[in-house]
């Protein structure tokens, strides 16, 4: 799931222009492209094409650590009573 860093973005659209999906990322309000991620095909042409490197891939996400795979179960995602010895004790 590609997400764009505002920091680095020049809000160029190259990124609307390249998405072979229509809707899958618009612009918002402030000009920065928003990324649909419910229609999002993950192509990877946005991030490809994006000549600032501004599209970066979810493992980059600051909003999404520790939520993914292989980092555990994530915060607060937990099941059950955690590793202890279980609700009982034993």
């Amino acid at each position: 799931m590609p997400w764009v860093k505002e920091s680095e973005c020049i809000k160029c659209k190259i990124c609307v222009n390249v998405c072979p999906v229509e809707g899958a990322i618009t612009l918002k309000d402030d000009g920065f492209p928003y990324i649909d991620n419910n229609i999002c095909t993950r192509c990877g042409l946005c991030m490809e094409k994006c000549p600032k490197d501004a599209i970066r891939p979810n493992s980059e996400n600051p909003a999404m650590r520790g939520m993914g795979r292989g980092h555990g179960m994530g915060r607060g995602l937990g099941r059950g009573m955690g590793r202890g010895l279980g609700k009982r004790g034993y």
